[in-house]
């Protein structure tokens, strides 16, 4: 390289060398420290904190062992995660899509005020959104058990506090659905709201009634924004954390004599990791697991995109 290039190019070199610095040491360093714990049995619980032995694939065993268990953590999470995400992002794509239509029909009265009010889980932060549904589903003093009384019918223990397995995965697939189907809606009606008038004019003319209309027409145009956003729900589904975190903990837990543990009814991969390293104390686990994950996600999300750059054209 000429002389002159290489003073042209090191003061803005020598500009970023410190910020390039810090990135090198809150991101690359707990990267491959993350990566070397995963062959370590470091933990918090074990007196493995401050000197740890090296453990080869151990913990990756461990994990294999569980994913061929579904009755173990992480099988039993997994199944969980892979079922929640199926039935929420269907549940989502449902009521989103229906009321993105509902809106969009020159029959609803008040319209903008309606697309306000649907429009409220995403402008309410989701902490505060999820805490809320937590205090509606108490089982003593909630709202929602309140009003059951009032008609003379059974408390629901919606939450699994009174051990009950069946209510906890309907509200929290309930509060993630409220949190989640503006995302679906918006993008929806944005496709039915630039939907030429022409063509269901042309339509009309030609007899079609409203199911044709609706699949030879309007379909096809909101097909491909729509399978964006299904694809897009689906990922952020399937990492969700905090509204399980926050209204069941993973709960309710339930110890089962035939294997000897104890098993976390509602319980994510997100939620059984965080729990693994944060609540356990094994971090060696934990950073394995986290590879796990990794490998899980992100080949996943490489192909999604892949699939929606040819959707997108």
């Amino acid at each position: 390289m000429p002389v002159s290039s290489v003073k042209k190019y090191s003061a803005p070199i020598l500009f970023l060398l410190p910020a390039l610095v810090v990135l090198a040491m809150v991101s690359f360093y707990p990267l491959v420290f993350g990566f070397y714990m995963a062959f370590t049995d470091m933990s918090t619980t074990k007196g493995k904190w401050i000197s740890w032995d090296f453990v080869g694939l151990e913990n990756f065993r461990r994990i294999v062992e569980e994913l061929l268990t579904p009755e173990l953590g992480l099988g039993r999470a997994l199944l969980n995660t892979v079922f929640f995400t199926v039935v929420n992002v269907a549940l989502q794509v449902l009521v989103g899509v229906a009321f993105a239509f509902m809106l969009n029909s020159d029959k609803l009265l008040w319209r903008r005020f309606w697309q306000a009010v649907f429009i409220v889980p995403w402008a309410v932060p989701g902490y505060i959104s999820i805490m809320a549904w937590f205090f509606l589903y108490q089982y003593s003093y909630g709202y929602f058990n309140q009003i059951l009384m009032n008609l003379g019918l059974e408390r629901i223990d919606w939450l699994g506090q009174r051990l009950d397995t069946f209510w906890p995965w309907v509200s929290i697939n309930a509060t993630n659905v409220w949190l989640a189907y503006p995302f679906i809606m918006t993008v929806t009606l944005a496709a039915l709201q630039t939907l030429p008038r022409d063509l269901l004019d042309a339509a009309k003319v030609d007899g079609a009634g409203g199911w044709q209309t609706f699949r030879y027409v309007v379909l096809p145009h909101i097909k491909p924004p729509l399978t964006i956003a299904t694809v897009l729900t689906t990922i952020t589904t399937f990492q969700q954390f905090g509204v399980v975190w926050l209204l069941t903990g993973g709960g309710p837990q339930i110890f089962v004599k035939a294997i000897g543990t104890t098993i976390y009814v509602t319980d994510l991969l997100m939620t059984y990791g965080y729990r693994t390293i944060w609540q356990f104390g094994d971090y060696g686990y934990g950073a394995a697991f986290s590879i796990f994950l990794a490998l899980l996600v992100v080949p996943a999300s490489i192909y999604a995109m892949k699939k929606l750059r040819v959707v997108g054209e």
